[in-house]
């Protein structure tokens, strides 16, 4: 028996049931989080949510219902999600059940020996049979916490736990998810050498720049989260942006959505 993170999002307004696992140890280094999810089967609309871009790959398992990403459908009942670059918006009809797994930055390449960038519906047939055998084993796991160990066993039991992703790399991404407001500025001088940028680009699927830019923005909108009335002027200056105007560009290219906003769809929850 796993000890599970569970952060229900049930409420009278929002029926979505959302559980999550961190797991830790050696598994850790490789995935931040297995989690599991539905929606009541109800004839109320569909549930939309809004999820974040975080630089990272994962693998959703679609147990009931049907999914959209960006109004797209999607049949598959195992899908690898791309790289994170922009925010998406999910739809979950009534009765979806869905679980999955969220890998850590660049750990794709060194679990499943590709990145995760084509279409979510174009994988090969190898990796389609071994994900449609796990889809197939969580249907008959009706329950949050059953279907979270069922991942949680399945990747202990296929992963190779090793670290193979080169040390630059690994240092790289340390001093990007480390780093703390105006320090993310900082760390070009690092970031910017040739060799460390073409082995961050083959194993990550990103450039440096471009994980740093992503992460600084998802590092802000954690911020303005917990607490919407911030000055932006100050916000953007501690975060590393040269002004509001910057940080405000890149929110509408990698959150698809302003600063501004954002604070408004808070404080009207």
């Amino acid at each position: 028996m796993i000890n599970q993170t569970n952060q229900a999002l049930r409420s009278a307004e929002s029926p979505f049931d959302f559980r999550l696992f961190q797991p830790e140890g050696s598994l850790a280094h490789y995935v931040q989080g297995i989690w599991s999810a539905s929606v009541p089967a109800t004839p109320e609309k569909n549930m939309t949510k809004w999820l974040q871009a975080d630089a990272c790959s994962g693998i959703m398992f679609i147990l009931a219902g049907s999914v959209e990403f960006d109004g797209i459908p999607y049949s598959a009942k195992a899908l690898l999600l791309p790289i994170s670059k922009q925010a998406h918006t999910i739809m979950l009809s009534s009765g979806t059940q869905v679980a999955g797994v969220r890998f850590q930055p660049g750990i794709s390449v060194d679990i499943l020996r590709t990145q995760f960038e084509q279409s979510v519906a174009q994988q090969d047939n190898k990796q389609q049979r071994w994900l449609q055998l796990m889809a197939s084993r969580l249907q008959y796991t009706p329950h949050h916490q059953a279907r979270i160990t069922a991942l949680y066993k399945w990747l202990n039991n296929t992963v190779d736990i090793c670290q193979c992703i080169p040390a630059s790399v690994l240092r790289c991404l340390q001093v990007i998810q480390n780093a703390n407001n105006n320090q993310l500025s900082k760390s070009g001088m690092l970031l910017s050498q040739r060799q460390i940028e073409r082995q961050f680009q083959k194993w990550v699927g990103i450039s440096p720049k471009q994980c740093q830019r992503i992460l600084r923005v998802k590092k802000t909108i954690e911020h303005l989260k917990h607490k919407p009335n911030s000055n932006l002027v100050t916000l953007a200056l501690d975060y590393g942006f040269s002004d509001q105007s910057h940080m405000t560009r890149e929110f509408a290219q990698i959150a698809k959505i302003t600063p501004k906003r954002y604070c408004k769809r808070i404080a009207s929850k």
